[in-house]
C-alpha cells in the first residue's frame, strides 16, 4: 500500500510540475522587446568581438565558379542573434535556394572562437576555430586543397568590421601561406540593429 501511495504521489507531483510556469532561464534570448537578444553580462568579454553580426544584414556575395573561373554575384541575407541565453551568437544566411547557419561560442579554455557551420538543402557542415588577428577576425579549419594532397586551411576572415557592416572572405590557404585560393566573398550592410 505504501508503494502505491508513493507512486500516486509521484504521478500527482509530476502532473503539478507540468502545469507550473517555466523558469525564465532565457532572459537574454531574442524577445519582442529585444528582437536580436542581448549579450549576457556574465559571458566572456570576447563575445563583443562578434557583436557586429547581431541584427539584420543585407549582403552582396561573389562565389567562384570552379568550372569557369568566373565570380558569380548574388544577393544574400545574413542575420545574427544572441543565443544560449546571451553566451553565444547564432546566425543564418540565405542566398537563392541555399540556407546556412552558424553557432559561435568563445571557448575560454583555449581562448579561441569555435564556430559550427551547417548548410541545406545540400547538406554540409564543419567547425572552424580562430581569434582576432589585428583588425580581422580569422577562423581556420585544417583541410586538403580540393582534389590534391596539399595540406592547408579553409580560412574565413571578417574585416572592415563596424556597426554599419562587415566584409567576409573564404579562402583555402596552404600551410606555409604561399598558396591562396579565394572561393567566396561577401560584403554586408547593417539594416536593423540590436
Amino acid at each position: 500500500m505504501k508503494i502505491l501511495n508513493l507512486l500516486l504521489l509521484m504521478v500527482l507531483l509530476t502532473a503539478c510540475q507540468a502545469n507550473l510556469p517555466r523558469v525564465a532561464s532565457s532572459f537574454y534570448e531574442p524577445s519582442e522587446q529585444y528582437p536580436f537578444g542581448r549579450a549576457n553580462p556574465d559571458a566572456p568579454p570576447e563575445l563583443a568581438q562578434f557583436r557586429f553580426m547581431v541584427g539584420r544584414n543585407d549582403c552582396s556575395e561573389q562565389r567562384l565558379n570552379n568550372a569557369t573561373g568566373d565570380w558569380v554575384a548574388a544577393k544574400r541575407s545574413w542575420d545574427g542573434y544572441y543565443f544560449m541565453n546571451g553566451f553565444a551568437i547564432r546566425d543564418e544566411g540565405r542566398s537563392g535556394a541555399s540556407t546556412n547557419a552558424n553557432i559561435r561560442v568563445y571557448d575560454t579554455a583555449t581562448q579561441e572562437w569555435v564556430v559550427s557551420f551547417f548548410s541545406a538543402p545540400a547538406y554540409s557542415s564543419g567547425t572552424w576555430r580562430g581569434k582576432m588577428e589585428g583588425e580581422k577576425l580569422v577562423l581556420r579549419q585544417p583541410q586538403k586543397a580540393p582534389g590534391t594532397d596539399f595540406d592547408g586551411f579553409s580560412t574565413l576572415s571578417f574585416s572592415n568590421i563596424s556597426a554599419q557592416g562587415f566584409d567576409w572572405v573564404g579562402e583555402w590557404i596552404s600551410e606555409d601561406g604561399s598558396l591562396v585560393f579565394p572561393f567566396w566573398r561577401i560584403q554586408c550592410q547593417k539594416v536593423a540593429a540590436r
